[in-house]
């Protein structure tokens, strides 16, 4: 279920988790406007102080909001780490 009401906008989506909200827009000559719109777009979409090193060289990836379960961080080898990490990033257009 969509969480905002503006997922029922045209060029807005909120499916799975994932929200995309493609309505804005900045005019040219509002300066402002376009420098708020780039810091936006050109943001992390995660932050790097939720990833850190403990002191068995194991990456730990904090939760942004702990599972059911209890669990607040997730442990992986940092192969595994930049193996899902790339994973995230999509294929260049017109590659199979």
């Amino acid at each position: 279920m969509p969480r905002q009401d503006w997922a029922h906008q045209p060029l807005c989506a909120d499916i799975d988790g994932f929200s995309l909200h493609a309505a804005v827009r900045a005019e040219t000559h509002y300066r402002k406007g376009l420098e708020h719109l780039c810091g936006y777009i050109m943001r992390p979409a995660r932050s790097d102080e939720g990833v850190q090193l403990n002191p068995a060289g194991q990456v730990e990836l904090k939760i942004k909001t702990p599972w059911r379960d209890g669990t607040t961080h997730l442990v992986m080898s940092p192969l595994e780490f930049m193996q899902r990490l790339v994973a995230l990033v999509p294929r260049p257009r017109g590659c199979p």
